[in-house]
């Protein structure tokens, strides 16, 4: 048994490293066929091809399954990577960002009202959202295809990572003139919503603005702007302002701003401006926006209201001042301050300013928000500065409640003027709004200022432009 051994020990040793082909024939026992020693190639007549033999341990079935592996790392990776951006001409949810890897990565941007890809989830910003496709009236036959809102921003990476903007409404520009008057008119659709910001850093994204509107024969409105995304340790998102509103028939009524985004350690977002209106009609009405918002904050400041639109309306038209919007409220810190409200400014038709936004209320420690001031009211008169309509200056916004612990109330907000034509070609009345009152102060803190009334009085007359007669 031991030179068995040795004999098998010596014919390893002397075994060559890989077996070398001899190529000798080999037949088969059933029809003493030739095997073939090298493979035909694809295509090659039957009998010729190694069949299945070919393909073990070839590259090609290996190629070819990698190519339909998943992208691990790089653009559109799901692991480590950026999610990709929507395409041009994409329908439906193919117009949505692509999230970003799982890892990290920032989210896609959309299209066409999709929304933005969220971020992966240690580190990344959210995908923009998609503006919103406009109103098609078909040419032919009038039929109206609405506009679509904006799409929402991505949310930022878990961890660390900001939020994505929201897309715009769609506009909607109809000049039919159809009998049946709800198809005259004009509607622009929200804006999106801001992502929110990442756990433990990162602000959040802004919204969309509403879309314009403009109608030829019907109303028209503007679409509200969206909301603000929240964040956690961050600035809120600011909300998206209002559409703005033009009629030449009917009325004009334009958007609402949207409320800011609110967060735990930061700033609320600014609340959206209201949009703007214009109306031609006599006896229609066109009315300003309201502000949206501010949005709350636990430690930091409330962010402050928007602004309120303006109604210009022209002709016999009356105009509204928007409203300004309120100051977001914080439990340690300042509350923010109301927006301010729109004017009313007519040419000869009433003309009535928007009341300011109350300030934001502080909790704990900290001044409350200031009061917006009040919209002016103003009637300009005809070509003669003839009018007898009236205009009205809106009230200031109250100041805001102080913090619980020695915390100053916040200072109202001014009162509108209001201004007619002088005489004797304005016989309409001017009425001048209220100051606001001050915000009341916490334990040991001082109340408010309030706010001072507006003034009411006449414009210069309408002078005479002609020149001296020779």
């Amino acid at each position: 048994m031991g030179t068995a051994m040795v004999g098998l020990g010596v014919a390893l040793a002397t075994a060559p490293a890989e077996p070398a082909f001899s190529g000798i024939e080999i037949r088969l026992v059933s029809n003493e066929a030739e095997l073939a020693t090298e493979c035909a190639p694809s295509g090659a007549a039957a009998g010729e091809n190694c069949g299945v033999s070919s393909r073990v341990g070839s590259s090609v079935a290996p190629a070819a399954f990698v190519a339909t592996l998943p992208t691990v790392i790089g653009s559109g990776g799901w692991l480590i990577g950026d999610g990709l951006d929507a395409v041009e001409g994409c329908v439906g949810t193919a117009c949505n960002g692509g999230n970003g890897g799982l890892l990290w990565g920032n989210g896609g941007d959309a299209l066409n009202g999709g929304r933005g890809g969220n971020a992966g989830f240690l580190f990344g910003d959210g995908g923009a959202g998609g503006a919103g496709y406009a109103a098609y009236y078909d040419p032919e036959t009038g039929e109206r295809l609405a506009p679509t809102a904006g799409g929402r921003g991505g949310n930022g990476a878990f961890l660390f990572g900001n939020g994505g903007i929201g897309g715009d409404g769609g506009s909607d520009v109809n000049a039919l003139n159809s009998s049946v008057a709800a198809e005259n008119d004009a509607v622009g659709a929200r804006g999106g919503n801001g992502g929110n910001g990442g756990m433990f850093g990162g602000s959040a994204g802004d919204a969309g603005w509403g879309g314009d509107a403009f109608s030829a024969n019907g109303n028209a409105t503007g679409g509200a702007g969206g909301t603000g995304g929240s964040a956690t340790r961050g600035n809120g998102g600011w909300g998206g302002d209002g559409g703005n509103a033009e009629a030449y028939v009917g009325d004009a009524t334009a958007g609402s701003g949207g409320t800011g985004g609110n967060t735990v350690n930061g700033n609320g977002g600014a609340g959206g401006w209201g949009g703007d209106a214009v109306a031609y009609s006599k006896g229609a009405v066109a009315t300003g926006g309201n502000g949206g918002r501010g949005g709350d904050a636990v430690l930091g400041s409330g962010g402050a209201g928007g602004r309120g639109g303006i109604g210009t309306p022209e002709d016999e038209a009356d105009g509204f001042g928007g409203n300004g919007g309120s100051g977001g409220s914080v439990v340690v810190g300042n509350g923010g301050n109301g927006g301010n409200g729109g004017g009313g400014d007519a040419l000869n038709g009433g003309g009535t300013g928007g009341k300011g936004g109350n300030g934001g209320d502080s909790a704990l420690a900290g001044t409350g928000g200031n009061g917006g001031a009040g919209g002016y009211g103003q009637v300009w008169g005809d070509d003669e500065g003839v009018s007898s309509d009236n205009a009205t200056g809106g009230a200031g916004g109250s100041g805001g409640r102080g913090g619980l612990v020695a915390g100053e109330g916040g200072d109202g907000g001014d009162g509108g003027d209001a201004t007619i034509p002088a005489e004797p070609g304005g016989t309409g009345t001017p009425t001048a709004g209220a100051g606001g009152s001050g915000g009341s102060g916490g334990l040991g803190g001082s109340r408010g200022e309030s706010g001072e009334d507006g003034t009411a009085g006449r414009s210069d007359p309408v002078s005479d432009n002609s020149g001296d007669d020779d």
